[in-house]
């Protein structure tokens, strides 16, 4: 399952993808220490046709 992080900056926003949960987690703190806030991480689930 993919996970996006998204982070803000004085200039905008980022959406990373990630495939692991650790992965994300990892990115996230890495943004949070170079100055972004709003950092979140959003897991995505596959979606599946009706």
């Amino acid at each position: 399952m993919p996970y996006f992080v998204c982070a803000r900056d004085g200039a905008g926003q980022i959406i990373l993808k990630r495939n692991t949960r650790e992965a994300a987690e990892k990115k996230a703190a890495e943004l949070r220490d170079m100055g972004y806030f709003e950092v979140e991480i959003i897991a995505k689930g596959e979606e599946k046709a009706a």
